[in-house]
């Protein structure tokens, strides 16, 4: 994830959250960068995300939705895109 670098870890890990409801079990950040393929006044945070439901097993479409949405709630509400 890129964002502006005074945006704080906690205040992405709130979006992702809430973004993905229930359905997230775990968020680790595990990683950060910053240096000049991110570019100026930006830094890049790689977190590890785990899923899981209790009723279901999940599936990739269902998978796919809840990316989707944490994208655009990271977009949205804290400015950040995916790098890549």
């Amino acid at each position: 994830i890129v964002a502006d670098i005074d945006t704080p870890a906690g205040r992405i890990a709130a979006v992702i959250q809430r973004a993905a409801g229930d359905l997230l079990e775990s968020l680790t950040l595990f990683d950060t960068y910053q240096g000049p393929q991110i570019g100026d006044g930006k830094r890049s945070l790689t977190y590890r995300l785990s899923f899981r439901a209790a009723d279901r097993t999940l599936s990739d479409d269902a998978l796919t939705k809840v990316r989707a949405k944490i994208i655009k709630a990271l977009a949205r509400e804290a400015g950040a895109t995916i790098r890549g």
